[in-house]
């Protein structure tokens, strides 16, 4: 995986959320048929031997990323989302960001691997 290559696919937006901040659009790079291969080729060759049961992605890009994955290592995706979108009970962890606080949150069926 060209990984210099796949960056440069990468659009900087400065000052997003807040000002001083660059945010990193991966859409340009999601847009590019062949820029989503061989990131999705290059995941899997990472991980393939790794074990793995289960993908976590978190949203919102994480759900882009996380579901091609798992569906290449035959294995479970299972979503973390922010506070009021999974319907089931949860478990959530609390974590500090450069510009807040925020927290995750992961249906409890999910915590633990089955």
């Amino acid at each position: 995986m060209d990984t210099k290559r796949l960056e440069k696919l990468v659009r900087n937006i400065p000052d997003f959320p807040i000002a001083g901040r660059q945010f990193k659009d991966v859409t340009t790079l999601f847009k590019a048929a062949d820029a989503l291969q061989e990131l999705s080729d290059g995941l899997y060759e990472m991980y393939r031997n790794a074990g793995i049961t289960k993908v976590v992605g978190i949203e919102s890009r994480g759900f882009i990323v996380a579901p091609l994955i798992a569906h290449r290592l035959h294995t479970g995706f299972v979503p973390v989302r922010k506070f009021g979108k999974l319907p089931a009970p949860t478990f959530s962890e609390l974590f500090s960001k450069e510009y807040g606080e925020d927290a995750l949150y992961i249906h409890q069926d999910n915590y633990f691997t089955y």
